[in-house]
């Protein structure tokens, strides 16, 4: 009777383990990856334009060059709205000047003093570094007034004074010197055609700067 009560007992436990429900499963997790972007070419971008090339591009090129010029023209009819006066101006003056800076405005001033004076627009051209594109910018813009040029009495200056002057050397301011003990005083400035290192070049350049004023006689 007993072996029959085990093999009972076996039988349920082998039904009870057959019948029993599986445990359930976790879900299984899964990522997915976004898709990379496709790449934009330059030509599919919002906004842009196709370099171009061609007749049309450089009729484009000309109207951008154009304007850049009229505008151009425009600042420097803006910045120079007033003639400057050469033989009066100041450094503040000269400035103004289109391509005039304070250190050429300081060449001006110096060869200004030096020569007593500007007698023509052209003596520009003979300040150290202009040249004939800075010259013809500010031309228009400058005018000439030569009562205010500074004089030398040839019948007074010594060898000194006369050697300072840009258009003479030390061995002309000798001569006029000479001559003029010589013949006792100058009586009229184109004597000095008559001294030997003077030539025509010279003579038209510094007489302008010459007077010869005549000393009462004692």
């Amino acid at each position: 009777m007993w072996l029959v009560a085990v093999l009972s007992v076996l039988l349920l436990i082998v039904v009870y383990i057959n019948c029993r429900p599986a445990p359930a499963q976790s879900p299984v997790s899964v990522t997915v990856k976004p898709a990379a972007p496709a790449a934009v070419s330059a030509s599919n971008r919002v906004g842009y334009r196709k370099p171009s090339s061609g007749p049309r591009a450089a009729e484009r090129d000309d109207v951008a060059s154009s304007s850049a010029t009229a505008n151009h023209r425009h600042w420097e009819s803006a910045r120079k709205p007033f003639i400057v006066s050469l033989n009066s101006a100041d450094s503040l003056d000269l400035v103004q000047l289109y391509n005039i800076g304070p250190a050429f405005a300081r060449r001006i001033l110096k060869y200004r003093a030096l020569l007593g004076g500007f007698v023509s627009k052209e003596q520009l051209m003979e300040v150290y570094g202009m040249d004939s594109a800075r010259y013809n910018d500010i031309a228009p813009h400058i005018t000439i007034d030569a009562s205010d040029i500074t004089t030398i009495d040839v019948n007074t200056a010594t060898i000194d004074q006369l050697k300072r002057h840009p258009y003479l050397d030390y061995y002309q301011a000798k001569a006029i010197v000479r001559h003029r003990e010589q013949a006792e005083a100058y009586h009229d400035i184109s004597e000095l055609r008559q001294v030997a290192l003077i030539d025509n070049e010279t003579y038209n350049k510094i007489s302008l700067y010459l007077v010869c004023n005549l000393q009462p006689s004692k």
